[in-house]
């Protein structure tokens, strides 16, 4: 969580610093795979314009070699709407396989989420201040605890920041963006009860002449975890891709290469697939 405003800082340097012009701008800013408008695992500031509805479905497949494991997500489903006040509403669910030594397989659904953001410091057109917003999550225990991947058993929730500026480059923009939140769960309850945090920074830049291929990397952290899961607790990932949009339409492909703190977890891979489209 502390790297988090050095990362961010660190690309804003980088890249000019010349105010976003109202002519130039993202052709489409999508839902990540928590259902809240970001890359694939960041959080943008920016939301949704009021009354519009985005629907998501996404898949992860995460291979382990050491202990040999598969979970995949088969699929992850949001729906996200922008509320008045530049808000987002978002509700998303997930169903689980996993597979032990290439034989044992179990399947059960994963935790419901309720997240909401709001854009408390939109980016200003006289300012290269980054835009702020504020993500709060609610997690309702629906998920089969006998998968063991983590999930709650009486609630969960999560707290946190989301920081962001989308910057003119020639005919393109690129866009910078952080996230990190403090997720808390089962507080009342001594057995399960856990505190981590979650941190994600992200860069994205269109790579075609008409700005609907873009490129992004993102870099991930999971820290502090008391309770680890099957597929091992603490972890940073790189994670690379591409997204293919028009104005209501999103399709993103990316690989995730996660290093493991967990004792006796290996490195793992992450394969991630998402489509998204607005109404």
């Amino acid at each position: 969580m502390k790297l988090l405003p050095h990362i961010f800082v660190a690309i804003s340097l980088i890249l000019p610093t010349t105010v976003l012009a109202d002519d130039l701008e993202l052709i489409n800013r999508p839902v990540n795979t928590s259902g809240l408008t970001g890359l694939l695992f960041t959080t943008s500031p920016y939301t949704l314009p009021k009354g519009r509805i985005e629907v998501g479905a996404s898949v992860l497949t995460e291979n382990s070699t050491i202990p040999q494991y598969t979970v995949s997500e088969l699929p992850s489903f949001s729906i996200s709407a922008g509320i008045a006040q530049n808000g987002e509403l978002a509700i998303q669910t997930r169903y689980f396989k996993k597979t032990i030594n290439n034989d044992i397989k179990e399947r059960g659904m994963g935790d419901t989420e309720l997240s909401y953001k709001w854009n408390f410091l939109p980016q200003s057109e006289t300012s290269s201040m980054p835009s702020l917003a504020l993500i709060v999550t609610g997690i309702a225990p629906t998920g089969e605890r006998e998968l063991d991947l983590g999930t709650v058993v009486h609630w969960g929730a999560r707290l946190g920041l989301s920081a962001g500026a989308e910057i003119p480059w020639g005919d393109h923009v690129i866009g910078v963006y952080a996230d990190g939140q403090m997720a808390v769960q089962d507080l009342s309850d001594a057995r399960y009860r856990d505190r981590y945090g979650l941190a994600n920074a992200g860069l994205i830049l269109p790579i075609s002449k008409y700005r609907n291929l873009q490129m992004f990397v993102e870099y991930n952290i999971v820290a502090g975890l008391a309770r680890a899961s099957f597929t091992g607790g603490d972890y940073t990932g790189i994670t690379y891709g591409l997204r293919l949009v028009n104005e209501r339409f999103n399709i993103s492909f990316g690989t995730q290469f996660l290093h493991k703190e967990a004792p006796g977890f290996d490195n793992s891979t992450r394969v991630i697939g998402m489509m998204s489209v607005k109404f």
